[in-house]
């Protein structure tokens, strides 16, 4: 954790220690801090590669930065510091997290100081509020664990900052809550939506746009988090003893019935190493697993009758 400390913190520590030693009566108490604490399961590099930070006491910027994976700067959890605050000054936030130039996510946040307190304000960067299915929330109101809440908090509603204040928060995730059981995967199909299959299903082979063929894979979770797994798919043709794959992707899940979440649109291509005529009207056993940031890990299977035809050609 990294706290970062505005070059003015120094220059108003120094000019009140001289003020104290010539007697004014200005003391620590009459002032207050507001610490931001940004955290996040979002992972830096894969969900999002930039953060634009920005931190304001009244009208006065404190900090006005752009941490990225690329410099190794963006990291979870994050501090910034607003200090010598007047009781009852405001202070805003307002955080930016984006990939490769594309806004994904912001989160505003707002409170006061309190004399002779120092306050974490705490922002947590979800997943859920991250992609097409996230709510379009209106200032004052922001994205917060999927949801629009007020971005602003009183000042004597917030706790006192501590060091270890990441250490025992929990970060809401909707595919994955607070103390999940095991995790779950179910293979399925489907290009636009996951569709659920049953064993000896056909699965329709396609012709893709560079030359290979595919089949549609989509799977069906629970209890792995939404953004930063790694999705993997390998199949296996037991009477033909040939393997595919594996298939890799890191792509944050929507939200789906029932607790689940689910990814799909899954190009599973099954010529790499073997001529597809070969393959057609064979059975092929699918297999999904997931491991997330977190390092738990779920597998699922399905046997599926690939079609005798190639759509496409």
């Amino acid at each position: 954790m990294r706290t970062r400390l505005p070059a003015l913190l120094f220059t108003s520590a120094t000019l009140a220690f001289l003020f104290s030693a010539c007697g004014d009566p200005t003391t620590p108490s009459d002032k207050g801090s507001v610490v931001l604490g940004i955290s996040s399961k979002l992972t830096p590099g894969a969900a999002i590669d930039a953060m634009h930070v920005v931190l304001k006491a009244g009208d006065k910027v404190i900090t006005d930065e752009m941490l990225t994976s690329a410099k190794g700067d963006l990291v979870f959890p994050e501090e910034v510091r607003a200090d010598d605050l007047d009781d009852g000054e405001a202070v805003s936030a307002t955080i930016e997290a984006s990939s490769m130039g594309q806004t994904l996510l912001t989160r505003i946040a707002s409170t006061e100081a309190v004399a002779g307190k120092e306050l974490l304000l705490r922002v947590n960067l979800a997943a859920a509020c991250l992609g097409p299915s996230a709510p379009a929330c209106v200032a004052p109101k922001t994205c917060d664990a999927g949801l629009c809440k007020n971005s602003h908090v009183a000042g004597a509603a917030l706790p006192e900052y501590t060091s270890d204040w990441d250490s025992h928060a929990t970060t809401v995730d909707i595919c994955k809550p607070e103390n999940p059981g095991d995790p779950v995967v179910v293979v399925g199909e489907g290009q636009a939506d996951y569709l659920p299959t049953m064993d000896g299903d056909v699965a329709q082979v396609e012709a893709g746009p560079q030359g290979g063929h595919h089949i549609w894979v989509a799977l069906r979770l629970k209890n792995l988090t939404q953004s930063g797994s790694i999705t993997s798919l390998t199949g296996h043709f037991a009477d033909l003893g040939y393997d595919v794959g594996p298939f890799n992707v890191i792509f944050t899940f929507d939200p789906d019935e029932g607790g689940y979440c689910k990814i799909y649109g899954l190009r599973f291509q099954l010529d790499t190493d073997h001529d597809i005529h070969e393959m057609l009207g064979h059975s092929l056993e699918v297999t999904g697993t997931i491991k997330d940031k977190d390092g738990d890990t779920g597998t699922g299977t399905r046997t599926v009758k690939l079609s005798d035809t190639i759509l496409g050609e």
